[in-house]
C-alpha cells in the first residue's frame, strides 16, 4: 500500500491541472490509499463523491513538510507527493515539502503521463 498525497491547485483537473479524478479513483480501487495536501475545500466543493475517494484532507494547522512527516511517521513509510514545482509547473512548494518530509515526489505532469 502505498499514500498518494495530491496537491490540487494546478495539479488536479478541477484546478487547471493534468491529474484527472479517475486516476485516483484507480489507485483507491489498486488498494492504495489517496488524500489532499493542498487546497481540499477546492475539491471538497467540486467532487460529489470525493469521500469515496479521499481518505484524508490537510494540511490543518501545519505546514505541507510537517502534514507529510506525520503521514510517513504515523501510517507508512512509502507517501508520495504529487504536485507542482514552484517555478517550473506551477506556483506550490509541493517538491520542497516532499524532499523536507523525506517522501517521494512526483511532478504532476509525469503523474499525468503513468509515472507512479
Amino acid at each position: 500500500m502505498t499514500i498518494y498525497a495530491f496537491d490540487v491547485d494546478e495539479t488536479l483537473e478541477i484546478s487547471e491541472g493534468p491529474v484527472l479524478i479517475a486516476a485516483l479513483r484507480e489507485l483507491v480501487a489498486q488498494g492504495h490509499v489517496v488524500g489532499l495536501c493542498g487546497n481540499y475545500a477546492k475539491a471538497v466543493h467540486t467532487i460529489p463523491d470525493w469521500p469515496r475517494i479521499m481518505s484524508f484532507l490537510g494540511p490543518m494547522g501545519m505546514t505541507k513538510a510537517e502534514f507529510l512527516a506525520q503521514l510517513r511517521t504515523y501510517i507508512s513509510p512509502d507517501v508520495v507527493m504529487v504536485g507542482n514545482i514552484p517555478g517550473v509547473s506551477g506556483s506550490s512548494e509541493d517538491s520542497t515539502a516532499a524532499e523536507i518530509a523525506e517522501v517521494r515526489f512526483i511532478q504532476e505532469h509525469a503523474f499525468a503521463e503513468g509515472a507512479r
